[in-house]
């Protein structure tokens, strides 16, 4: 239910959101295709930090920002959170330009990620608290949806960027500022309750820590792991340059889009565990297509269809996390899922980073399948359990 002595959220707030949106498409699609050039000029790997920790410690990033903004979103307000988070990713992501080492790059990207989280808990907060189950569920797909095409968009631009000078690139971060202002000005502060009626605050009930935990590990692992090593596997199939990487990727950007802007429609028929069912099965079919695909239009096939997983997916998790929670808890339910879905990457990449250099990107790629697989297979059993007894019996 819409809180009732909350105000609505207006143009500036709704254009905050789609902000923040974009900022976490910068975030996720505007560095995969430089990862090669920026190994180049640091090397693959400096004593404990590896080329690829510059991509996946946003996981980390997350997995530490998300939790805290949730918890002070719950305490401060969601506008504080959300203006404070936008400004430092904005100073972090623009400052790896600067960046001397690859220790540095790697701090950078972490501190982006931290932000990042922050700002995702108080936002998917604002949904929760704002909107009812229809709106929830629009704005959930909504989300994902302009994060993916700002990523596809600006991914290409980031691709050209750093084809002549990849440092250059990091100054689409700049979109942090932009949210600040719009969130200062269309966010509501912390709303008080009408005496009589406050809730008592409440922590996260430990039942639902195995669900939340994994689940999300296992989501943010097949969605945004896979951005880690399908650079690697478009240079095997002859895609050497980051413009070329970033266009062959727009197949998967533009089914996330799609499906995203579509979700509300497809909740409208199916239920939450049938969604994960369709979610998880075209991401493990799509992971499979790219990591045996023998050309670059068939492993640009595979991400399409892994596009339509992810975008029924990553909103599923947060209508997920939202409906378990309420308004005592929900930033910290929500950042906890969000933590986890970005944590997911980071902590795969210590198995997975040696599979792919001694087997290959595929090797990796194959495993995630595998992944999207099991959660497939885990969301149908539920759904399967939870249908009246006389449905079974008639099939």
């Amino acid at each position: 239910m819409k809180t009732p002595t909350a105000p609505s959220i207006g143009v500036m707030g709704r254009a905050a959101l789609i902000a923040f949106a974009t900022m976490s498409g910068v975030a996720n699609s505007t560095l995969s295709p430089i990862l090669p050039q920026i190994e180049r000029e640091f090397g693959a790997a400096h004593g404990h930090v590896s080329v690829t920790m510059v991509l996946t410690v946003l996981g980390l990033g997350v997995l530490i920002g998300s939790p805290l903004g949730g918890w002070l979103a719950d305490r401060l307000g969601h506008r504080r959170v959300m203006v404070a988070s936008a400004l430092i990713y904005g100073l972090a992501g623009c400052g790896v330009m600067f960046a001397g080492t690859l220790e540095h790059a790697v701090l950078g990207r972490l501190i982006v990620g931290i932000a990042l989280g922050s700002m995702g808990a108080a936002a998917f907060s604002v949904i929760g608290d704002y909107w009812d189950e229809a709106g929830r569920n629009f704005w959930s797909g909504m989300i994902p949806s302009i994060g993916a095409l700002a990523g596809m968009a600006l991914s290409v631009v980031a691709g050209e960027m750093a084809d002549s000078a990849w440092r250059s690139s990091f100054l689409i971060y700049a979109v942090g500022f932009i949210a600040a202002v719009l969130a200062l000005a269309g966010i509501p502060g912390k709303v008080a309750a009408p005496r009589g009626h406050s809730a008592p605050a409440t922590g996260i009930p430990l039942h639902v820590l195995p669900a939340i935990l994994g689940f999300g590990l296992i989501v943010g692992s097949i969605a945004t792991g896979t951005s880690a090593y399908l650079p690697h596997r478009l240079v095997e199939v002859g895609i050497v340059s980051s413009s070329g990487r970033a266009i062959a990727a727009l197949s998967g950007a533009a089914t996330v889009v799609i499906t995203g802007f579509a979700y509300g429609r497809i909740r409208r028929r199916v239920s939450l565990d049938l969604a994960f069912v369709l979610g998880a099965a075209c991401s493990g079919l799509g992971l499979l297509i790219m990591a045996y695909g023998p050309s670059a239009a068939i492993v640009s096939f595979g991400m399409a269809i892994e596009g339509v997983g992810i975008g029924v997916l990553m909103p599923s998790l947060m209508v997920y996390a939202i409906g378990l929670s309420d308004e005592s808890n929900r930033g910290r339910m929500i950042g906890l899922m969000k933590g986890a879905i970005f944590g997911g990457p980071f902590l795969v990449q210590f198995a997975l980073d040696p599979i792919r250099l001694s087997a290959g990107a595929s090797a990796a790629l194959a495993i995630l399948s595998a992944a999207g697989g099991v959660l497939a297979i885990w969301f149908a059993a539920r759904w399967l359990g939870r249908r009246p007894i006389s449905v079974r019996s008639a099939t």
